[in-house]
């Protein structure tokens, strides 16, 4: 009522009305792919929030999809719009920081009563805990700015929420192929929400803390090192409202109507991300650094 839009009975409903030329998929982790391809294969554009499925072949079977349809699939990745975020890779892309030699990211909150019984609990609808929850923003972010990994190591653990075989605790270290390392630690034992991601280089460095709301005002800081004094620094503040999901979503309506790729993720990326997320896992269960071939 209060923005004039339709309702509709069932999801097939919306997929299958001539009037929808995009479908933004914002379900449980087990319906992204099944209702993404079905929008795909009803000739609809679909914006499926982030992973996009549960596990690497649900992923894959949703981007083969689209490009046997010939449509868009684009990935809910909507952090790369958060202002300070894109200010931090303005930066590093532009070369104000130099040749980048880590990352360092963090990303948590503590739950709420009841936590495991919700379906991010259930491993059935989830597919993975908190590494797939909030670890893939961390992971997209990074592989934006290093473009691949060439292998990973780390752990995943249950510390605290009675949620196994699932995870709140991931701690992740990534190398890309000239040996750049990104380390990500994403919790659901964090008791005080924070989301921090750090960008350091040659030359400079860029610090994003904050999300907005409950964690925390956005600011980004910019440095640039002065060999054996205190580096220079502007500090640029984002107080505003969270626009990331309305900025995403202006960047695909320019890309369908101008046919220019912009930041919002694409398919192919999204399985890059979770490809990674699940060689992760493999690392912890087996106790062993997983590359590219598995």
């Amino acid at each position: 009522a209060r923005t004039g839009a339709a309702a509709a009975g069932s999801w097939q409903e919306v997929v299958e009305d001539p009037a929808n030329d995009i479908i933004i998929v914002a379900t449980t982790h087990d319906g992204l792919a099944k209702l993404s391809r079905s929008a795909l294969e009803a000739g609809k554009h679909v914006l499926c929030e982030k992973p996009v499925g549960r596990d690497p072949q649900e992923v894959r079977d949703v981007v083969e999809a689209a490009a046997a349809c010939g449509r868009h699939l684009w990935a809910g990745y909507n952090h790369r719009f958060h202002p300070a975020l894109a200010r931090a890779r303005e930066a590093a892309v532009r070369g104000d920081l130099g040749e980048i030699d880590f990352i360092r990211a963090r990303y948590g909150h503590g739950g709420r009563p009841g936590y495991e019984k919700e379906w991010r609990g259930d491993p059935a609808r989830a597919g993975g805990g908190e590494l797939l929850d909030q670890g893939v923003h961390l992971v997209d972010l990074c592989l934006c700015l290093l473009g691949d990994f060439a292998s990973v190591t780390g752990y995943t653990e249950t510390r605290f929420w009675e949620i196994e075989p699932l995870e709140d605790n991931a701690f992740g270290l990534f190398r890309s192929p000239s040996g750049q390392v990104a380390s990500i630690h994403v919790s659901w034992t964090q008791w005080r929400n924070l989301f921090s991601f750090e960008v350091f280089g040659r030359e400079g460095y860029a610090v994003v803390d904050g999300l907005g709301g409950s964690y925390g005002p956005e600011q980004v800081r910019l440095g640039r090192r002065r060999p054996g004094v205190v580096p220079d620094e502007e500090v640029i503040d984002f107080p505003g409202k969270d626009l990331s999901w309305a900025s995403e979503w202006a960047d695909i309506l320019d890309h369908l109507e101008t046919g220019r790729r912009g930041g919002a993720a694409v398919g192919e990326e999204a399985l890059a991300t979770i490809e990674w997320i699940y060689r992760l896992y493999a690392a912890s269960r087996e106790g062993r650094v997983v590359g590219i071939g598995g």
